[in-house]
């Protein structure tokens, strides 16, 4: 059976004109390769670079009528919303609307011998999209149920998830978690690869069940995607793109504990620069996050006078305790590092130990203190 991109691509064929797929709230499922004599409008563009259309261009489409047609129809050009001349071929399966084939077609130039072939593409894109949904569904069900379900409960959908992805079940996998707009959208109508399956974790949020050996080894958020297959990226998602990684399990019957941890790794990237990926390995104490719930962990690891402390403390005194503490202690090193004076940083850490009340010469003092200031941002307001 031919995938979505390759019914995208035979579209384009057999019309000879720049052709997108996309879904009935315009969503961008896919688009052919441009040829250098493509006309493109920039309406062909926003939907492949931002996903979707704007609102208005979507009720300016309704309005023609696309909706309700039984077959494939011309669309006027719009010079005032930068709209070319287009043949919209809907692709329907048992009457309901999955989607929009659009061909750019400024000169009307496409015959309508090639509608009955069209009509049949779609047709067979309609099908894919209902089959992939309905997939979709009973794979995100499988993946909850993993995850949060009980041990006995679990070990079948643990099966079914693996044969999905082409797993064995006692390989090394991991999650990868990904907050980028359209993504949620897309999953189901993305071509399978050998090792990853996706899933609906949560809203806004698309998760990759992987094989650990694509992900372990890449560098960077365009390494990551590419290993995941998502090889047509765009540049301005990428550069809003919220990525983690959880830690690597034995197998997929142990997936909770790497979907665990990649939520740990999401909370930290949002609070990090779009376009970074945080790994679980990567995490230190942050790692503590996903230990125990919040309030508990602030009542252990920060009291009411490091908790005014930190409230209270002038930026430069918190930027040199941090690096004091990175730096094992050594005035040296921190004042290299910040370009003060030593005894700046000696004056400094007194003042640290005269709001907090620690003895910064003991361990435990240092440590305790270290993990306030690691996890005081994500347990505090």
């Amino acid at each position: 059976m031919s995938s979505l991109d390759d019914l995208v691509e035979d579209m384009a064929r057999l019309t000879d004109a720049p052709c997108t797929l996309e879904d009935p709230d315009f969503r961008l499922i896919g688009f052919s390769d441009h040829r250098g004599d493509d006309v493109v409008d920039s309406i062909r563009q926003r939907s492949i670079l931002q996903r979707r259309s704007t609102e208005d261009v979507l009720v300016w489409f309704r309005g023609q009528g696309i909706e309700d047609s039984p077959g494939p129809l011309r669309t006027p050009a719009d010079p005032d919303l930068g709209i070319v001349a287009r043949l919209c071929v809907p692709a329907r399966h048992l009457d309901r609307v999955h989607g929009y084939f659009w061909l750019i077609d400024p000169d009307g130039r496409i015959p309508e011998s090639t509608w009955p072939e069209a009509t049949r593409i779609a047709e067979s894109a309609a099908r894919l999209l209902n089959v992939a949904e309905r997939r979709q569904a009973h794979r995100d069900a499988v993946f909850r149920e993993l995850v949060e379900g009980g041990r006995l409960a679990a070990r079948e959908s643990a099966v079914d998830l693996a044969q999905a992805g082409g797993l064995d079940l006692q390989e090394p996998v991991t999650c990868v978690l990904l907050e980028r707009p359209e993504l949620l959208d897309q999953v189901a109508s993305r071509p399978s690869r050998a090792g990853v399956v996706w899933v609906r974790s949560s809203p806004g949020v698309a998760c990759a069940v992987a094989r650990a050996a694509l992900v372990t080894e890449t560098d960077g958020l365009t390494d990551l995607l590419a290993a995941l297959g998502l090889g047509r990226r765009v540049d301005s998602l990428d550069r809003i793109t919220r990525a983690a990684t959880g830690p690597t399990v034995a197998g997929i019957d142990a997936l909770a504990a790497a979907h665990r941890g990649a939520r740990v790794s999401l909370r930290v990237a949002r609070t990090a620069e779009p376009g970074t990926v945080v790994r679980w390995e990567s995490l230190g104490p942050l790692a503590l996050l996903g230990v125990t719930r919040d309030d508990d962990l602030e009542a252990a690891v920060i009291d009411p006078q490091v908790r005014t402390f930190l409230a209270a403390a002038a930026p430069e005194v918190l930027a040199t305790v941090r690096v004091w503490l990175d730096e094992a202690g050594s005035a040296g090193r921190t004042a290299t590092r910040l370009a003060v004076h030593r005894q700046t940083v000696y004056h400094r850490i007194g003042q640290v130990e005269q709001a907090t009340g620690y003895d910064l010469a003991r361990g435990p003092d240092r440590l305790r203190l270290h993990l306030a200031l690691e996890l005081a941002p994500y347990l505090t307001g």
